[in-house]
């Protein structure tokens, strides 16, 4: 099993340089590094791990501040992976933690539903779909694996939260699930699957 934990001691390191820690909020610190979001990472790396042998190019769509990112660029170096997010201020406080690793193809400041490269990639990571629409699923074509989370947590901000594991399957249909499972955690329920769209 990964070790998340050790991941964290890195990224605080690179808030030493003025430049990030001026794009990164103590409240993000505190959120990322929580208990809730340990134990979905690792939730993340196990539906991953189910579907890695046949990965070779991912897209990592609200990758954040490159937490995760890192995690897998080390942890499985002979896949590629990229990154998008809408929020400007992560591309480049994940490209200073990412950079060094040759199989990191960089980071994307974009919306989503307005990329047109979906099919450079045979993977997809989408760990954030409460906080958008499905839309962006609509546009990625058959046989292109996928790794998606949600949870029932009812916040500003969860505009597209599932009810429940079979909610989420509904509303994300793949014609083949590889990895399935829901994660109770404090207040809510985080709900993984990967597999084949």
């Amino acid at each position: 099993m990964i070790c998340i934990e050790k991941y964290i001691p890195k990224f605080l390191d690179i808030l030493y340089d003025e430049e990030i820690l001026n794009n990164v909020s103590l409240t993000e610190i505190r959120d990322m590094f929580h208990t809730n979001q340990i134990q979905s990472k690792n939730e993340a790396i196990l539906a991953f791990d189910a579907v890695s042998k046949n990965a070779n190019t991912v897209l990592y769509i609200g990758s954040w501040l490159g937490v995760l990112t890192n995690i897998l660029i080390e942890e499985y170096p002979d896949i590629n992976f990229a990154e998008i997010d809408i929020d400007m201020r992560c591309k480049p406080v994940s490209g200073r933690f990412n950079y060094t690793f040759k199989n990191y193809l960089g980071h994307h400041t974009a919306d989503i539903n307005s990329f047109d490269r979906h099919y450079q990639y045979d993977t997809i990571i989408n760990l954030s779909c409460e906080h958008m629409s499905a839309d962006w699923f609509k546009d990625i074509k058959s046989g292109t694996q996928l790794i998606l989370q949600s949870n029932n947590l009812a916040i500003d901000g969860h505009i597209n939260k599932c009810e429940s594991l079979e909610d989420f399957k509904s509303k994300y249909p793949l014609s083949e699930i590889k990895y399935d499972n829901t994660l109770k955690l404090n207040i809510f329920d985080r709900y993984t699957i990967s597999g084949v769209k």
